[in-house]
């Protein structure tokens, strides 16, 4: 018995991606299916997104000016939408198991922390019991396919394979606001390194989503969503960002302009350096993608819950951040991060939200999130030092 124990807390050797992925997937699914009832999907977004654009696109040859999404996502759902609905959401379902699994996997592999058997089950339990993450699954949503995309851009490029970089940066544009500005500083910082291969990537992504959106518009505008403003206009107050926590408080918008302001050139500021060609470790570059990530998605004008899913990778980094600090500090910070992943998402939701209110309260975590992580890389920092 205390053989079996000690197991349980020691680390797991080479725990490669094929392992962690293997393991990943049985446990997630099945803690995904007790809240998730694959015959009781709820296919609002599914049917929105892809479904219902994707049977017009079959039909007419077009698709509405008022889809706020760009053509070529409608294009590339469509081995989804050539099925009944139902059974379209259930094999995106089936899909999204598996980008949740590789992407925790690509995760754990790429964090410095030892992975022991007990805190690998606790760490993929409570990512998808994340309430954005059954969310987005849930509604069928675009979320996880983004997050896959985010792991794979942080694992290309702490492994150096520029070409393949450039290309998951072009496939982010299938759902580009919540991964613009990580992709743009990205592409910058390729252009000013000449990271040609980075560049020829992304551009031969993005030309090849260009030509098969082309036969399917019907002004230019809906090659990056032509109904975005309308979306933009309808829904700003209740999203889950900075511009709908402050307007439906009843503020004026100038505030949440000079706080995105103001975020983005702190961003700038801090990822100056890697931009002028600075030699940086692996965990500062998983910071500097944290901090654009989060203040991204507060940052944005249209982005809902499900979204948050990217906070993920700030909340894993901050995780092994806080397990570098001493027993007492650790406990305490280990504390925090899990209260504000879990009930005080959970808590805004109930209390403040639900599916027919307001979620611009939702952004909130995201916003301690960000003191929480520059408090941490400040004190580990000095604590290598």
């Amino acid at each position: 018995m205390n053989i079996l124990v000690r197991k349980l807390f020691q680390p797991i050797r080479n725990p490669g991606f094929t392992k962690l992925f293997l393991a990943t997937l049985p446990l997630l699914a099945g803690i995904l299916v007790v809240f998730i009832n694959p015959g009781k999907l709820d296919s609002g977004d599914f049917f929105q997104v892809a479904w219902n654009p994707g049977r017009q696109l079959l039909a007419t040859g077009t698709i509405s000016a008022a889809y706020a999404y760009p053509v070529w996502t409608a294009v590339v759902m469509l081995p989804f939408a050539v099925w009944p609905l139902h059974t379209g959401m259930v094999l995106w379902l089936a899909c999204n198991f598996l980008m949740m699994a590789a992407s925790l996997a690509l995760f754990l592999g790429m964090l410095d922390w030892e992975i022991s058997p007990i805190s690998f089950v606790l760490v993929v339990s409570l990512s998808g019991l994340f309430l954005p993450v059954l969310t987005s699954i849930w509604l069928g949503q675009l979320t996880i396919f983004s997050l896959l995309i985010l792991a794979l851009t942080a694992h290309f490029f702490l492994h150096q394979r520029w070409t393949w970089l450039g290309v998951v940066l072009g496939l982010s544009f299938i759902k580009p606001q919540i991964l613009i500005l990580l992709a743009g500083l990205l592409l910058m910082w390729a252009l000013f390194q000449r990271r040609w291969k980075t560049l020829l990537g992304f551009g031969s992504v993005i030309l090849f989503l260009t030509i098969i959106s082309l036969p399917f518009i019907s002004f230019p505008g809906q090659i990056i969503g032509g109904g975005i403003s309308t979306h933009l206009d309808t829904y700003i107050k209740v999203t889950s960002t900075l511009w709908g926590l402050f307007l439906s408080l009843g503020l004026s918008w100038i505030v949440p302009s000079v706080i995105s302001v103001a975020l983005l050139v702190w961003l700038g500021w801090i990822w100056l350096p890697f931009l002028r060609g600075k030699s940086i470790s692996s965990n500062r570059m998983l910071f500097l993608f944290s901090a654009a990530l989060l203040v991204n998605l507060i940052v944005v004008p249209y982005s809902w819950m499900h979204n948050l899913t990217l906070m993920l990778l700030p909340a894993g980094y901050c995780l092994t951040l806080s397990l570098k600090m001493n027993k007492k500090g650790r406990y305490a910070w280990l504390v925090l991060l899990f209260i504000v992943m879990q009930p005080l998402m959970l808590g805004l939701f109930l209390v403040l939200g639900g599916p027919d209110h307001t979620q611009a309260y939702q952004i909130i975590p995201a916003l301690i999130l960000l003191p929480i992580l520059c408090i941490l890389e400040s004190r580990t920092v000095r604590l290598r030092i």
